[in-house]
């Protein structure tokens, strides 16, 4: 009688390894460890956000000021003790983060926005900030959204944009992005809100984008 082998035969062994190490690189691309890792350094980032903006009151609570922008710029320093023990840079690109203040190089500012590039691209607070993609804020109460997409994209946005509406020029969008176009700065909307085409139709409408 011949006996019956126990033991594994090499196709068998190469059959069980193949399956482990597929079943490995799809939970290593499922996971996306690339991504993991980015929204790691996103967490550092926005963590670092509110404990700067919690700072930055407090020092405003004492000395009727926002800090200096340098304050920003001594990394791992004491420089805002006792509202922060340590001051926080970027943990990958160790650059300091980015800070916009009001009145522009006033010795007593009084208003702030810091900013930090996120890594992830799917971290929907990256897209909060119209013009600045990809990109976390904290700043003051009293900043105003045109003034937070100033300070991150260097474009002036006027705080309320006309255009017009059944003929008329008014408020189309106030401290914010207008969902409408053609729009302007101008109170006057910049163009002949009565005017019609031969239908009858205005023709300087201003149109959801």
């Amino acid at each position: 009688m011949k006996k019956l082998s126990t033991g594994f035969t090499l196709i068998e062994v190469m059959i069980v390894v193949s399956l482990i190490v597929i079943i490995a690189l799809v939970l290593l691309f499922g996971m996306n460890p690339l991504q993991q890792f980015f929204r790691g350094y996103d967490t550092v980032r926005k963590t670092d956000l509110a404990k700067l903006k919690n700072a930055f009151e407090n020092y405003y609570n004492d000395h009727d000021c926002y800090p200096d922008k340098s304050i920003l710029t001594q990394c791992g320093s004491n420089a805002l003790d006792p509202y922060l023990d340590k001051v926080p840079c970027d943990p990958n690109t160790k650059e300091p983060y980015e800070i916009y203040l009001l009145p522009a190089d006033s010795s007593c500012p009084q208003k702030f926005a810091i900013y930090a590039n996120l890594s992830s691209t799917v971290d929907v607070r990256g897209d909060l900030i119209t013009y600045c993609p990809d990109t976390a804020a904290v700043y003051s109460t009293d900043m105003n959204y045109t003034e937070v997409i100033k300070g991150c994209s260097g474009q002036e946005l006027c705080q309320t944009i006309y255009g017009c509406r059944n003929g008329a020029c008014v408020v189309v969008a106030l401290d914010s992005v207008p969902s409408c176009s053609p729009n302007s700065c101008d109170p006057n909307c910049g163009v002949d809100c009565t005017k019609k085409n031969r239908r009858g139709a205005y023709t300087n409408e201003c149109r959801e984008i």
